[in-house]
Protein backbone atom coordinates (compact mmCIF):
# COMPACT_ATOMS: atom_id res chain seq x y z
CA UNK A 1 0.00 0.00 0.00
CA UNK A 2 1.09 3.47 -0.67
CA UNK A 3 2.59 5.39 2.27
CA UNK A 4 2.53 2.03 4.53
CA UNK A 5 4.59 2.79 7.57
CA UNK A 6 6.43 -0.19 7.87
CA UNK A 7 7.76 -2.78 4.65
CA UNK A 8 6.05 -5.58 7.69
CA UNK A 9 2.58 -4.07 8.34
CA UNK A 10 2.04 -2.76 4.74
CA UNK A 11 1.25 -6.39 3.37
CA UNK A 12 -0.38 -7.78 6.91
CA UNK A 13 1.30 -10.75 9.35
CA UNK A 14 -0.23 -13.59 7.41
CA UNK A 15 1.94 -12.83 4.74
CA UNK A 16 5.32 -11.78 6.28
CA UNK A 17 6.51 -15.16 6.35
CA UNK A 18 10.77 -15.52 7.48
CA UNK A 19 12.66 -18.47 5.70
CA UNK A 20 16.11 -18.42 7.59
CA UNK A 21 18.22 -21.95 6.64
CA UNK A 22 20.38 -21.71 9.89
CA UNK A 23 23.41 -23.79 10.92
CA UNK A 24 23.00 -26.85 12.79
CA UNK A 25 23.28 -25.11 16.35
CA UNK A 26 19.29 -24.50 17.77
CA UNK A 27 20.52 -22.18 20.21
CA UNK A 28 20.74 -24.05 22.92
CA UNK A 29 17.86 -26.07 22.79
CA UNK A 30 17.57 -29.82 23.89
CA UNK A 31 16.32 -31.12 20.56
CA UNK A 32 17.16 -35.03 20.69
CA UNK A 33 14.69 -35.44 23.41
CA UNK A 34 12.40 -32.70 23.26
CA UNK A 35 11.24 -33.07 20.26
CA UNK A 36 9.28 -35.88 21.27
CA UNK A 37 7.90 -35.16 24.40
CA UNK A 38 4.23 -35.03 24.60
CA UNK A 39 2.81 -32.08 25.56
CA UNK A 40 -1.58 -31.54 25.97
CA UNK A 41 -3.89 -28.61 25.23
CA UNK A 42 -5.56 -27.00 22.80
CA UNK A 43 -4.54 -25.46 19.26
CA UNK A 44 -6.83 -22.16 17.91
CA UNK A 45 -6.71 -21.25 14.40
CA UNK A 46 -8.75 -18.22 14.79
CA UNK A 47 -9.12 -15.73 11.71
CA UNK A 48 -10.68 -12.06 11.93
CA UNK A 49 -12.60 -9.95 9.57
CA UNK A 50 -14.33 -6.93 9.35
CA UNK A 51 -17.61 -7.22 8.66
CA UNK A 52 -19.50 -3.75 9.60
CA UNK A 53 -19.35 -0.23 10.17
CA UNK A 54 -20.33 -1.10 13.53
CA UNK A 55 -22.58 -3.88 15.72
CA UNK A 56 -25.06 -3.25 18.62
CA UNK A 57 -24.34 -6.04 20.62
CA UNK A 58 -27.46 -5.79 22.80
CA UNK A 59 -29.45 -6.16 19.69
CA UNK A 60 -27.58 -8.63 18.20
CA UNK A 61 -27.84 -10.78 21.35
CA UNK A 62 -31.40 -10.67 21.31
CA UNK A 63 -31.74 -11.70 17.89
CA UNK A 64 -29.54 -14.54 18.20
CA UNK A 65 -30.04 -15.14 22.02
CA UNK A 66 -30.22 -19.11 22.04
CA UNK A 67 -26.57 -19.25 20.76
CA UNK A 68 -25.14 -16.70 22.22
CA UNK A 69 -23.51 -15.83 25.02
CA UNK A 70 -20.89 -12.62 26.11
CA UNK A 71 -17.18 -13.30 26.06
CA UNK A 72 -15.70 -12.19 29.33
CA UNK A 73 -12.15 -10.92 29.37
CA UNK A 74 -10.85 -11.92 32.51
CA UNK A 75 -7.98 -10.11 35.27
CA UNK A 76 -5.35 -12.06 36.56
CA UNK A 77 -5.23 -9.41 39.78
CA UNK A 78 -6.86 -6.60 40.69
CA UNK A 79 -7.34 -3.99 38.08
CA UNK A 80 -7.43 -0.16 38.76
CA UNK A 81 -10.83 1.20 39.47
CA UNK A 82 -10.55 4.31 36.88
CA UNK A 83 -10.02 1.44 34.09
CA UNK A 84 -13.39 -0.24 32.82
CA UNK A 85 -14.93 -2.51 30.79
CA UNK A 86 -16.37 -1.09 28.24
CA UNK A 87 -18.65 -3.01 25.17
CA UNK A 88 -18.09 -6.80 26.30
CA UNK A 89 -17.86 -8.80 22.84
CA UNK A 90 -20.70 -11.53 21.85
CA UNK A 91 -19.57 -14.95 21.75
CA UNK A 92 -21.54 -17.57 19.70
CA UNK A 93 -20.78 -20.91 19.03
CA UNK A 94 -22.04 -23.03 15.46
CA UNK A 95 -21.84 -26.52 14.16
CA UNK A 96 -19.44 -27.17 11.26
CA UNK A 97 -17.93 -30.55 10.39
CA UNK A 98 -14.69 -31.42 12.09
CA UNK A 99 -11.48 -30.86 9.98
CA UNK A 100 -8.16 -32.94 9.99
CA UNK A 101 -5.51 -31.01 9.31
CA UNK A 102 -1.64 -32.51 10.51
CA UNK A 103 -2.72 -35.36 12.08
CA UNK A 104 -5.32 -33.00 14.55
CA UNK A 105 -8.86 -33.22 14.49
CA UNK A 106 -10.69 -30.31 14.75
CA UNK A 107 -13.84 -29.52 17.38
CA UNK A 108 -17.39 -29.82 15.70
CA UNK A 109 -18.41 -26.56 16.31
CA UNK A 110 -16.70 -23.11 15.97
CA UNK A 111 -16.81 -19.43 17.77
CA UNK A 112 -17.55 -16.57 16.18
CA UNK A 113 -17.29 -13.18 18.44
CA UNK A 114 -18.01 -10.04 17.53
CA UNK A 115 -16.99 -6.62 18.88
CA UNK A 116 -18.65 -3.43 18.52
CA UNK A 117 -16.24 -1.40 16.18
CA UNK A 118 -18.19 -3.62 13.59
CA UNK A 119 -15.18 -6.57 13.46
CA UNK A 120 -15.38 -10.60 14.02
CA UNK A 121 -13.08 -13.12 15.32
CA UNK A 122 -13.59 -17.19 13.86
CA UNK A 123 -11.81 -19.46 16.15
CA UNK A 124 -11.56 -23.13 14.92
CA UNK A 125 -10.21 -25.43 17.21
CA UNK A 126 -7.88 -28.63 17.24
CA UNK A 127 -7.01 -31.10 20.57
CA UNK A 128 -3.50 -31.31 21.47
CA UNK A 129 -1.98 -34.93 22.57
CA UNK A 130 1.01 -34.16 20.47
CA UNK A 131 5.23 -34.29 20.14
CA UNK A 132 6.57 -30.59 20.09
CA UNK A 133 7.65 -32.19 15.99
CA UNK A 134 4.29 -32.38 15.43
CA UNK A 135 3.20 -29.24 16.49
CA UNK A 136 6.10 -27.60 14.48
CA UNK A 137 3.93 -29.28 11.32
CA UNK A 138 0.34 -28.46 12.53
CA UNK A 139 1.83 -24.76 12.26
CA UNK A 140 3.08 -24.84 9.11
CA UNK A 141 -0.29 -26.76 7.61
CA UNK A 142 -2.15 -23.70 9.45
CA UNK A 143 -0.06 -21.38 7.48
CA UNK A 144 -1.74 -19.21 5.48
CA UNK A 145 -4.47 -22.01 5.77
CA UNK A 146 -6.98 -20.68 2.69
CA UNK A 147 -10.13 -23.41 2.85
CA UNK A 148 -10.36 -22.56 6.69
CA UNK A 149 -10.34 -18.89 6.14
CA UNK A 150 -12.88 -19.75 3.77
CA UNK A 151 -15.20 -21.68 6.18
CA UNK A 152 -14.79 -18.69 8.54
CA UNK A 153 -16.13 -15.99 6.07
CA UNK A 154 -18.77 -18.74 5.19
CA UNK A 155 -19.66 -18.85 8.54
CA UNK A 156 -20.01 -15.20 8.67
CA UNK A 157 -21.88 -14.71 5.69
CA UNK A 158 -24.87 -16.98 7.46
CA UNK A 159 -24.65 -14.77 10.44
CA UNK A 160 -24.87 -11.58 9.04
CA UNK A 161 -28.18 -12.02 7.87
CA UNK A 162 -30.35 -13.35 10.89
CA UNK A 163 -28.59 -9.75 12.54
CA UNK A 164 -30.97 -7.80 10.89
CA UNK A 165 -30.61 -3.90 11.87
CA UNK A 166 -27.91 -4.75 14.35
CA UNK A 167 -24.85 -4.14 12.44
CA UNK A 168 -25.01 -0.86 10.71
CA UNK A 169 -23.02 -0.86 7.28
CA UNK A 170 -22.51 -4.51 6.95
CA UNK A 171 -20.28 -5.60 4.43
CA UNK A 172 -17.55 -8.39 4.75
CA UNK A 173 -14.34 -6.43 4.02
CA UNK A 174 -11.96 -8.81 1.91
CA UNK A 175 -8.63 -8.68 4.32
CA UNK A 176 -8.24 -11.32 6.87
CA UNK A 177 -5.78 -12.00 9.15
CA UNK A 178 -4.95 -15.56 10.90
CA UNK A 179 -3.33 -16.37 14.33
CA UNK A 180 -2.40 -19.44 15.61
CA UNK A 181 -3.14 -19.81 19.01
CA UNK A 182 -1.14 -22.89 21.15
CA UNK A 183 -2.77 -23.07 24.41
CA UNK A 184 -0.48 -25.68 26.30
CA UNK A 185 -2.06 -26.94 30.09
CA UNK A 186 0.15 -29.96 30.55
CA UNK A 187 4.12 -29.81 30.04
CA UNK A 188 6.45 -32.77 29.83
CA UNK A 189 8.11 -33.46 33.31
CA UNK A 190 9.55 -29.81 33.74
CA UNK A 191 8.24 -26.79 35.10
CA UNK A 192 7.81 -23.47 32.61
CA UNK A 193 11.02 -21.88 32.75
CA UNK A 194 12.94 -25.09 32.25
CA UNK A 195 10.66 -25.65 29.08
CA UNK A 196 11.38 -22.41 27.30
CA UNK A 197 14.83 -22.60 27.77
CA UNK A 198 15.34 -26.28 26.65
CA UNK A 199 13.62 -26.11 24.05
CA UNK A 200 13.95 -22.48 22.54
CA UNK A 201 14.91 -23.89 18.92
CA UNK A 202 12.00 -25.93 18.28
CA UNK A 203 9.57 -23.73 19.70
CA UNK A 204 11.02 -20.78 17.35
CA UNK A 205 9.81 -23.56 14.49
CA UNK A 206 6.22 -23.75 15.73
CA UNK A 207 6.18 -20.41 16.44
CA UNK A 208 8.01 -19.04 12.26
CA UNK A 209 5.65 -22.04 10.93
CA UNK A 210 9.22 -23.48 9.68
CA UNK A 211 10.32 -27.11 9.15
CA UNK A 212 14.02 -26.02 8.55
CA UNK A 213 16.36 -25.56 11.44
CA UNK A 214 16.75 -21.62 12.41
CA UNK A 215 19.53 -19.66 13.31
CA UNK A 216 20.27 -18.22 16.60
CA UNK A 217 19.23 -14.96 15.62
CA UNK A 218 15.56 -15.80 14.24
CA UNK A 219 15.46 -17.99 17.36
CA UNK A 220 16.14 -15.49 19.50
CA UNK A 221 13.82 -12.84 17.90
CA UNK A 222 11.13 -15.77 17.74
CA UNK A 223 10.77 -15.87 21.65
CA UNK A 224 12.27 -12.03 22.11
CA UNK A 225 8.67 -11.30 23.57
CA UNK A 226 8.26 -13.48 26.62
CA UNK A 227 6.03 -12.48 29.43
CA UNK A 228 5.00 -14.68 32.73
CA UNK A 229 3.12 -14.16 35.59
CA UNK A 230 3.15 -16.90 37.45
CA UNK A 231 5.91 -19.35 38.21
CA UNK A 232 3.49 -21.97 36.23
CA UNK A 233 2.25 -20.10 33.07
CA UNK A 234 4.14 -17.78 30.22
CA UNK A 235 2.76 -16.69 27.10
CA UNK A 236 5.32 -16.35 23.98
CA UNK A 237 3.95 -13.84 21.26
CA UNK A 238 5.26 -14.03 18.06
CA UNK A 239 3.71 -12.30 14.62
CA UNK A 240 2.33 -15.90 13.12
CA UNK A 241 1.21 -17.71 16.31
CA UNK A 242 1.57 -17.78 20.06
CA UNK A 243 2.22 -20.21 22.61
CA UNK A 244 0.33 -20.16 26.04
CA UNK A 245 1.53 -21.87 28.85
CA UNK A 246 -0.78 -22.63 31.83
CA UNK A 247 -3.76 -23.72 33.25
CA UNK A 248 -5.93 -21.06 32.54
CA UNK A 249 -5.39 -19.03 29.11
CA UNK A 250 -8.24 -17.62 28.28
CA UNK A 251 -7.84 -14.13 29.47
CA UNK A 252 -4.40 -13.88 27.00
CA UNK A 253 -6.21 -15.29 24.66
CA UNK A 254 -9.10 -13.09 24.47
CA UNK A 255 -6.41 -9.79 24.25
CA UNK A 256 -4.47 -11.47 21.14
CA UNK A 257 -7.67 -12.41 19.60
CA UNK A 258 -8.79 -8.55 20.03
CA UNK A 259 -5.24 -7.09 18.58
CA UNK A 260 -5.81 -9.72 15.93
CA UNK A 261 -9.36 -7.93 14.92
CA UNK A 262 -7.54 -4.70 15.57
CA UNK A 263 -5.42 -5.50 12.57
CA UNK A 264 -7.78 -6.16 10.37
CA UNK A 265 -9.77 -2.78 10.98
CA UNK A 266 -6.94 -1.05 10.66
CA UNK A 267 -5.43 -2.74 7.05
CA UNK A 268 -9.67 -2.78 6.01
CA UNK A 269 -9.53 1.12 7.00
CA UNK A 270 -6.03 1.56 5.00
CA UNK A 271 -7.37 0.37 2.23
CA UNK A 272 -10.33 2.49 2.43
CA UNK A 273 -8.44 5.81 3.10
CA UNK A 274 -6.22 4.92 -0.50
CA UNK A 275 -9.35 5.14 -2.17
CA UNK A 276 -10.66 8.23 -0.60
CA UNK A 277 -7.67 9.87 -1.49
CA UNK A 278 -7.38 8.60 -4.47
CA UNK A 279 -11.28 10.00 -5.50
CA UNK A 280 -10.19 13.43 -3.59
CA UNK A 281 -7.12 14.06 -6.00
CA UNK A 282 -9.52 13.29 -8.80
CA UNK A 283 -12.26 15.92 -7.33
CA UNK A 284 -9.37 18.21 -6.63
CA UNK A 285 -8.34 18.06 -10.54
CA UNK A 286 -11.53 18.59 -11.48
CA UNK A 287 -12.40 21.45 -8.93
CA UNK A 288 -12.41 24.71 -11.21
CA UNK A 289 -14.10 26.87 -13.43
CA UNK A 290 -17.67 27.01 -12.08
CA UNK A 291 -17.44 23.89 -9.97
CA UNK A 292 -15.72 25.81 -7.21
CA UNK A 293 -17.58 29.05 -7.60
CA UNK A 294 -21.43 27.82 -7.36
CA UNK A 295 -21.99 25.76 -4.15
CA UNK A 296 -24.63 23.44 -6.14
CA UNK A 297 -22.11 22.32 -8.32
CA UNK A 298 -19.62 20.04 -7.05
CA UNK A 299 -21.51 20.53 -3.26
CA UNK A 300 -22.76 17.19 -3.57
CA UNK A 301 -19.38 15.32 -4.09
CA UNK A 302 -17.25 17.48 -0.91
CA UNK A 303 -20.27 16.57 1.40
CA UNK A 304 -19.53 12.91 0.67
CA UNK A 305 -15.73 12.89 1.40
CA UNK A 306 -16.44 15.14 4.19
CA UNK A 307 -18.52 12.18 5.18
CA UNK A 308 -16.12 9.20 4.34
CA UNK A 309 -13.56 11.06 6.25
CA UNK A 310 -15.90 11.51 9.53
CA UNK A 311 -17.05 7.84 9.32
CA UNK A 312 -13.22 6.95 8.81
CA UNK A 313 -12.12 8.92 11.83
CA UNK A 314 -14.82 7.16 14.31
CA UNK A 315 -14.44 3.88 12.97
CA UNK A 316 -10.48 4.27 13.86
CA UNK A 317 -11.18 6.16 17.15
CA UNK A 318 -13.80 3.14 18.14
CA UNK A 319 -11.01 0.41 17.09
CA UNK A 320 -8.37 1.87 19.08
CA UNK A 321 -9.74 3.27 22.27
CA UNK A 322 -12.04 -0.10 23.00
CA UNK A 323 -8.83 -1.59 24.79
CA UNK A 324 -10.16 0.76 27.96
CA UNK A 325 -11.96 -2.88 28.59
CA UNK A 326 -8.51 -4.08 29.84
CA UNK A 327 -7.94 -3.31 33.12
CA UNK A 328 -4.92 -5.50 33.64
CA UNK A 329 -1.32 -4.78 34.36
CA UNK A 330 -0.16 -8.17 33.39
CA UNK A 331 -2.99 -7.90 30.48
CA UNK A 332 -1.50 -4.61 29.09
CA UNK A 333 1.59 -5.68 29.10
CA UNK A 334 0.54 -8.71 26.84
CA UNK A 335 -1.37 -6.29 24.56
CA UNK A 336 1.85 -3.94 23.94
CA UNK A 337 4.17 -6.86 23.13
CA UNK A 338 1.44 -8.25 20.29
CA UNK A 339 0.81 -4.50 19.26
CA UNK A 340 4.67 -4.55 18.80
CA UNK A 341 4.24 -7.84 16.68
CA UNK A 342 1.67 -6.49 14.69
CA UNK A 343 2.98 -2.99 14.39
CA UNK A 344 -0.43 -1.73 15.33
CA UNK A 345 1.25 1.73 16.29
CA UNK A 346 2.75 2.15 12.88
CA UNK A 347 -0.76 0.89 11.72
CA UNK A 348 -1.88 3.59 13.46
CA UNK A 349 0.03 6.26 12.34
CA UNK A 350 -0.32 5.86 9.02
CA UNK A 351 -3.75 5.90 9.03
CA UNK A 352 -4.09 9.10 11.56
CA UNK A 353 -1.05 10.86 8.07
CA UNK A 354 -4.11 9.83 5.94
CA UNK A 355 -7.02 11.48 8.01
CA UNK A 356 -4.78 14.36 8.15
CA UNK A 357 -3.85 14.38 4.37
CA UNK A 358 -8.02 13.74 3.30
CA UNK A 359 -8.58 16.68 5.81
CA UNK A 360 -6.56 18.95 4.54
CA UNK A 361 -7.26 18.45 1.05
CA UNK A 362 -11.10 19.17 2.10
CA UNK A 363 -10.53 22.55 3.89
CA UNK A 364 -8.39 23.64 1.02
CA UNK A 365 -11.34 22.85 -1.64
CA UNK A 366 -14.25 24.52 0.86
CA UNK A 367 -11.43 27.44 1.45
CA UNK A 368 -10.81 28.02 -2.22
CA UNK A 369 -14.47 27.67 -2.59
CA UNK A 370 -15.43 30.28 0.04
CA UNK A 371 -11.98 32.45 -1.28
CA UNK A 372 -14.38 32.54 -5.03
CA UNK A 373 -17.79 33.45 -3.47
CA UNK A 374 -16.26 36.54 -1.51
CA UNK A 375 -14.65 37.28 -5.13
CA UNK A 376 -17.86 36.93 -6.56
CA UNK A 377 -20.18 38.72 -4.50
CA UNK A 378 -17.45 41.52 -4.44
CA UNK A 379 -17.45 41.80 -8.41
CA UNK A 380 -21.28 41.77 -8.29
CA UNK A 381 -20.91 44.60 -5.50
CA UNK A 382 -18.72 46.99 -7.64
CA UNK A 383 -20.78 46.37 -10.71
CA UNK A 384 -24.26 47.14 -8.63
CA UNK A 385 -22.53 50.64 -7.40
CA UNK A 386 -21.19 51.08 -11.10
CA UNK A 387 -25.00 50.71 -12.34
CA UNK A 388 -25.91 53.10 -9.85
CA UNK A 389 -23.39 55.77 -10.58
CA UNK A 390 -23.81 55.49 -14.53
CA UNK A 391 -28.04 55.84 -13.95
CA UNK A 392 -26.92 59.42 -11.99
CA UNK A 393 -25.68 60.83 -14.76
CA UNK A 394 -28.59 60.12 -17.64
CA UNK A 395 -31.35 61.84 -17.53
CA UNK A 396 -34.75 61.06 -15.59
Amino acid sequence: MTGSPHPAASIGKSERRVVVDGPANRSGSIEGAGGHDLVHGVCHAVYAFDIAFSINLDEAERAIAAISRRAEILKKKRAPQSIQQQEVPLSITEPTPAIEIAGCLSASTVDIVLYSFGAASVRFSFALDNSLEELVGLSEALYDRGELARQARQHLERLVEPLGGAIAKPRIASPVEDYVLFEITRLPDENVEQFLSRRRGILARILRAEHAVLSSQEVADALAQTIAYGETDAAVIDWHAAMLVGPDAHDVRSILEYANVQLVQMRSLDDELERILDSSYELMARFKGVRQTFPGVAGGELRRLAVLHADSAVLFEAATHSMKLVGDQYLSRVYRAVSQRFHLPQWGANINRKLETIDRIYDKMTDRQATLRLELLEWIIIILILIEVVKGFLPA
